[in-house]
């Protein structure tokens, strides 16, 4: 999808240092997916007091989410 958006050329720069990307695109598309996964995980915290999970699945789950973005970078 094309979107046309603006945004301060420090904030990309630093996306693009931080992504090691050549392209602003998946710059941008990287660190949208990352706050994405960081803004679930914040509310599934949120749900950790009120029900019982396996700490041991979650952890697992944490690691093939991992590898899985590191294989698709």
């Amino acid at each position: 999808m094309r979107t046309t958006i603006n945004l301060s050329d420090d904030i990309v720069k630093e996306t693009e240092s931080l992504y090691n990307t050549n392209t602003r695109s998946k710059a941008i598309e990287n660190a949208l997916k990352d706050a994405i996964r960081f803004k679930k995980l914040q509310l599934f915290m949120q749900l950790k007091s009120k029900i019982h999970f396996d700490e041991e699945a979650m952890r697992n789950l944490r690691e093939k989410e991992i590898n899985e973005t590191e294989n698709n970078s």
